[in-house]
């Protein structure tokens, strides 16, 4: 009802959910639908690292209603990047008190699997960022991906990967192999 309201009074010009699962997101769905306010966009959390979207069946719930997506930490929380290829860097966010990434996660096991992906995105000509992005936004089910960049490199880097989307069925299989050991 809130996100129908801020619509009808020109608070909001869409309503959009985050962190939805797929029935909730039906739920949704159908009761903005029936105020006659559509919702149009999804946010949830998605990358090569968290495929709950995929494994949960969200995207097939957003394919099916007709809603976009935009997905937030793609780059899950800068794993993704070429930051930790080497360990955990000083000034890093695995190296602060950040609540969404800690030393514990950066293990010597992901580290080697972000390596073996830095390679597969060498093969194509890509950062690892890139890979990330481009493999988050393949066959068109995600709309959009939000990316924290805090500098303007970052920035170039990321739309770089649009350069790139298209994945071989042998890539997808090794991302596969890497992600979900």
């Amino acid at each position: 009802g809130a996100l129908h309201t801020a619509v009808q009074q020109g608070k909001a010009l869409y309503a959009g959910v985050s962190n939805y699962s797929a029935e909730q997101t039906r739920e949704a769905a159908r009761i903005l639908g029936e105020l006659g306010t559509p919702l149009t966009l999804h946010q949830p959390r998605y990358s090569m690292l968290d495929r709950r979207p995929e494994d949960e069946g969200l995207l097939d719930a957003l394919d099916e209603l007709r809603i976009g997506s935009i997905a937030y930490s793609p780059l899950e929380q800068g794993l993704l990047t070429a930051r930790y290829l080497d360990g955990i860097p000083e000034d890093s966010r695995a190296a602060s008190d950040s609540p969404f990434l800690n030393r514990d996660a950066v293990t010597e096991d992901l580290v080697t699997r972000l390596r073996a992906l830095n390679d597969i995105a060498a093969s194509r000509g890509q950062t690892l960022a890139q890979l990330a992005l481009a493999w988050v936004l393949r066959g068109g089910r995600v709309t959009s991906a939000l990316v924290g960049a805090s500098s303007p490199r970052q920035v170039e880097d990321s739309v770089a990967a649009l350069r790139h989307l298209d994945f071989d069925t042998e890539e997808l299989a090794l991302v596969d192999a890497l992600v979900r050991p």
